[in-house]
């Protein structure tokens, strides 16, 4: 019995120091967590780095953002992009495009070498509709996740990590299943096709985050992280401005194998206001 407890206490007393668990994530007691590193798409900030785009990254970096999650490098190129990326100490993570390009295998082969050169771990497919993805059925879905499949295929045998990221068009309902968005999961294999969930556009579609963490675990890396507003038109927002339970998701986040935290919001009329308080917002959760 006195072994029992002096072992329940060490457990308890590691836990508590914040021993680090999974990448993004530090355990601070038995039942709460908080997120150690938190990322960025950069697209709100969009008019500050055509400005001067070491200045809003060298912000960015002050802020305390981890990482960048983008498309085309700043400057003049990819040396000295990255170059500079390195001494603020921004490291690059994910890009990716549409499905109708990544259907090109030259175009693949492109998209595959810049992301590569960038040294980004990830390349996402953000679309898999070749066109507005309305009405979509099964046999739609079905073929999503052959594609889906075949290009993860050709990124894990040159070396990068595929992903695949929703919008709301994937959560409707469709032969035999809740929501497409199942036939994706359960038809795509996850040595091939990593999982991208953007909790803004799953609430958006009336899916259920949750649900799909404990349903299909280990199949999410990455989380796209912008709230939704309090309005009738539910458009999004920055973290902790609007109505999206944040640290109820969270909660799941380490069951679904969830690594990494990146703050997205298209637009805002203050974007590096946005950006800090997003952060603070995220970093001072508990959950």
């Amino acid at each position: 019995m006195e072994n029992q407890s002096r072992r329940k206490f060490i457990i308890q007393s590691l836990l508590a120091a914040g021993i680090a668990g999974s990448e993004g994530f530090s355990i601070l007691s038995p039942t709460e967590e908080k997120i150690t590193e938190i990322g960025l798409i950069p697209t709100v900030i969009d008019s500050n780095l055509k400005e001067n785009w070491k200045s809003a990254l060298q912000e960015v970096a002050e802020i305390g953002y981890a990482w960048l999650e983008f498309g085309k490098y700043y400057g003049p190129d990819p040396a000295e992009f990255k170059k500079f990326m390195k001494e603020i100490g921004l490291k690059p993570l994910a890009g990716g495009g549409a499905m109708a390009g990544m259907k090109n295998p030259e175009q693949l082969k492109r998209m595959i070498d810049s992301a590569l050169e960038l040294d980004k771990k990830y390349l996402v497919c953000y679309w898999p509709w070749m066109d507005n993805g309305n009405n979509k059925k099964l046999d739609d879905f079905k073929r999503a996740a052959d594609d889906l499949n075949e290009i993860g295929k050709q990124c894990n045998q040159s070396g990068i990590i595929f992903a695949f990221h929703n919008h709301d068009k994937e959560f409707v309902p469709v032969e035999g299943h809740r929501w497409g968005y199942e036939v994706i999961l359960e038809q795509t294999y996850p040595q091939q096709v990593s999982m991208l969930m953007d909790l803004y556009w799953i609430t958006k579609g009336a899916g259920d985050p949750i649900y799909f963490m404990e349903r299909y675990p280990e199949r999410f890396s990455m989380f796209h992280v912008k709230d939704m507003d309090n309005t009738p038109s539910q458009l999004y927002t920055c973290p902790g401005y609007g109505i999206i339970d944040f640290p109820k998701i969270f909660a799941h986040a380490r069951k679904a194998g969830v690594k990494y935290y990146t703050v997205e919001i298209d637009q805002h009329e203050n974007g590096m206001q946005c950006l800090r308080d997003s952060y603070n917002y995220l970093k001072n959760l508990r959950f």
